[in-house]
């Protein structure tokens, strides 16, 4: 049995040069994770974060995760739905590279 795939852009990988390559907080938070906090510009689930930024449900989850974790989303559980919400640290970042930027 063989496994095919197709050829990446090389070694070392090659940042996509798509998108605001300057925007300080990618490089440290990663581009998925920022356009995760960035949707949250309103409470929404997993489901509309995931649909938003057209990653998979689990994706979405697994860096909720870890916005969580650093602090800079919350959220909150009713039923089997979850919303979550951005920090007052969070918005602090968004408004501290907005004015030193």
């Amino acid at each position: 049995m063989a496994l095919a795939y197709p050829a990446g852009r090389g070694l070392p990988l090659v940042p996509d040069e798509g998108g605001a390559p300057d925007d300080p907080l990618a490089g440290v938070l990663g581009r998925t994770r920022l356009a995760l906090l960035r949707s949250l510009d309103q409470a929404r689930t997993t489901t509309g974060l995931a649909r938003r930024i057209g990653i998979s449900n689990a994706t979405a989850s697994a860096h909720a995760s870890a916005l969580r974790a650093a602090g800079l989303i919350t959220t909150t559980r009713t039923g089997r739905s979850v919303r979550h919400t951005r920090t007052a640290l969070a918005e602090l970042l968004f408004t501290s590279v907005t004015a030193d930027g």
